[in-house]
């Protein structure tokens, strides 16, 4: 009997899985903190989250990370159906890459997997982390949102693990593509604060970065850097109705992760000592406004409101007045 359980780390970023799973396996080694650091600085976020597209799609996500370029991860895309017709089949496909060392993100019909809201209920398609297995118990260890919505390991067992692949057909707006992740021992890249300095500058002025792209992405019409506020707050009304935090959730992260960096930047002597911890009280401030907001989404109480869009802006101001020093330093440190 065999069994092999992958390490994986959970990163500061878990609000989409899409984002998350890379980065389970890139945080198991700190060597790849300063690709990580000199990047997730840029958000966007559609302007009018009523569209059709824009209600459907993320309302607000990081933009730029692409992990299929990322130095320190060797990355797999493969296509749903290469699983499918594998002549070894499901289950020894995925026992098969675990054991070269690759985590497996796909899409499943979570209907067939144990410790989710909708399971035995309703068909939903959504994307689970697979790290591991025992062929003795006849388990997969996989990562996801369980039925708490808390970001969790689980078991599955391997014949509903089966089924929620082969059954994905039976939900709406399912992803076709398999992911295959593991580290890249041969991986090499060097913090830039040159590349951090611009990123952060792009990010105040609210530049639409997308346009540096549009030659293999396509330009996005959304809200770019501190623009995100304004977006945010035109449309917190319609995010509340919906009770959909997300966008709350992943501006969270992304003050979280801003934290996170810049005491790195201090450590490492890039930035002055005296700047670690300075962007904390955002981050804290931040907190407070997904506790209110969350509030205001049972309560209805407009007061709440109000005091939410309130918050909104001193977090703006506040995070404006901070990364413009910490810009300020980077360029001194630069030019010395």
């Amino acid at each position: 009997m065999a069994a092999r359980e992958l390490e994986i780390v959970i990163p500061p970023i878990i609000g989409y899985q899409y984002l998350a799973y890379p980065l389970c396996t890139l945080f198991t080694r700190q060597e790849t903190l300063p690709w990580f650091y000199s990047n997730f600085i840029h958000l966007y976020c559609y302007s009018h989250l009523d569209d059709d597209y824009a209600s459907s799609s993320l309302p607000l996500s990081f933009y730029g990370e692409d992990f299929v370029q990322c130095p320190w991860l060797i990355t797999q895309k493969l296509e749903r159906e290469s699983i499918l017709s594998s002549p070894e089949g499901i289950i020894d496909f995925l026992i098969r890459n675990i054991n070269l060392g690759y985590t497996i993100s796909l899409n499943v019909d979570e209907f067939y997997i144990p410790q989710r809201r909708v399971y035995r209920q309703i068909h939903y398609a959504h994307d689970v982390l697979i790290y591991g297995y025992d062929d003795q118990s006849r388990m997969f260890l996989i990562l996801g949102y369980d039925q708490e919505m808390q970001f969790r390991r689980t078991l599955v067992p391997f014949h509903e693990l089966e089924q929620g692949i082969e059954q994905l057909p039976n939900t709406e707006r399912f992803e076709e593509h398999i992911f295959l992740y593991k580290i890249n021992p041969s991986g090499s890249y060097t913090l830039d604060a040159t590349v951090i300095k611009q990123a952060l500058e792009d990010y105040l002025s609210g530049r639409n970065i997308s346009l540096c792209h549009r030659a293999t992405s396509g330009m996005l019409e959304a809200a770019f850097g501190t623009e995100v506020y304004q977006a945010i707050a035109d449309n917190l009304p319609i995010l509340v109705r919906k009770r959909d935090i997300r966008p709350i959730h992943i501006l969270l992260e992304h003050k979280k992760t801003m934290s996170l960096r810049l005491d790195y930047l201090c450590n490492q002597g890039i930035l002055p000592a005296e700047l670690t911890g300075c962007f904390s009280p955002v981050e804290g401030r931040m907190f407070f406004l997904r506790h209110l907001l969350m509030k205001y989404a049972f309560t209805n109480d407009d007061t709440l409101l109000r005091q939410g869009l309130q918050e909104l802006t001193t977090i703006r101001e506040h995070e404006q007045a901070v990364l413009e020093t910490v810009v300020e330093a980077l360029e001194r440190q630069l030019i010395s």
